[in-house]
C-alpha cells in the first residue's frame, strides 16, 4: 500500500508541475507539496472517493489556469502600452452628434507627451477636409492659460481663461476650460477596458451656438502614423 501511496504522490506532483509557469511562480512547489503531503491522510479518512475528489479537483483546475494564462497574454498583446496613444475613428451608428456639427467623418489622434497628451481632431464636413487646432491635455489639475502650441493667444478665446486637466483613473481623462469661474466648454475621453473604444462627450460654443456631442471612435489599427 505504502508503494501504491508513493506512486500517487509522484503523480500530483507531476500534475502540479505541468500548472503554467506564472502560477507556479506565484505558488512556487507548494501545490506539489502540499498535494503529496495529504494524499495518506486523504486515504486514510476518506479512501478512494477522497483520493478521487483531490485528482478531479487538480485536472479540473490545470486548464482552467491556461486558459486564464493566455487570456492575460493575449489581453497584453491587443492592448497599446499608453491607453490613449494612436489613431481613433469615429463610428457613427454609435455616436450622438449635435445638428450643427455633424461631421461625414471624424478621426481623433493622441500622442503621448512627457507630461500628457497632445490630441489633434480632423474630418469631413460638408465635404471639406477640417482640422482642429491641436490641443495640449495635461491630466494633473494644474491651472494653466490657453495657449497654442507655440505659447500665443488663441482667437476668440477669452483673456484669462484657463485649461484644467485630470485623470480620475487609468480610463479616462477630463479636460475643460474656463474663464472668470465660468466653465466655457469640455470634454472627458473614456478607453474601453479592452482598449478598443474611446468614448468622447465634449460640450461648450462654437460658431453655431452651444453643443453637446457623445461620439464613440473605434481605435484604427495598424496606426496609419507608425512605419510596419
Amino acid at each position: 500500500m505504502k508503494a501504491w501511496i508513493a506512486r500517487c504522490q509522484w503523480l500530483y506532483r507531476r500534475l502540479a508541475g505541468a500548472f503554467p509557469l506564472e502560477f507556479r511562480m506565484v505558488c512556487g512547489d507548494g501545490l506539489a507539496r502540499l498535494g503529496a503531503d495529504l494524499l495518506p491522510f486523504v486515504w486514510k479518512e476518506q479512501g478512494a472517493t477522497g483520493l478521487i475528489r483531490l485528482f478531479a479537483d487538480i485536472a479540473l483546475r490545470l486548464p482552467a489556469e491556461y486558459a486564464a494564462t493566455y487570456l492575460i497574454r493575449f489581453k497584453e498583446i491587443a492592448m497599446p502600452g499608453d491607453l490613449f496613444e494612436g489613431t481613433w475613428s469615429a463610428n457613427a451608428e454609435k455616436s450622438q452628434w449635435d445638428p450643427n456639427y455633424t461631421p461625414e467623418q471624424a478621426c481623433l489622434r493622441f500622442e503621448s507627451t512627457p507630461d500628457g497628451y497632445l490630441m489633434v481632431a480632423y474630418g469631413v464636413k460638408d465635404g471639406k477636409a477640417v482640422a482642429e487646432r491641436p490641443t495640449t491635455i495635461r491630466p494633473d489639475g494644474v491651472r494653466r492659460p490657453v495657449v497654442d502650441l507655440n505659447r500665443r493667444p488663441i482667437p476668440g478665446v477669452p483673456p484669462g481663461a484657463v485649461s484644467i486637466g485630470n485623470r480620475p483613473d487609468r480610463y479616462t481623462i477630463e479636460g475643460h476650460v474656463e474663464a472668470d469661474g465660468k466653465r466655457l466648454g469640455g470634454g472627458t475621453y473614456r478607453v474601453s477596458e479592452d482598449g478598443r473604444t474611446l468614448t468622447v462627450t465634449t460640450d461648450g460654443i462654437g460658431v453655431k451656438g452651444p453643443f453637446k456631442i457623445v461620439a464613440v471612435f473605434d481605435r484604427v489599427g495598424p496606426d496609419p502614423y507608425i512605419p510596419h
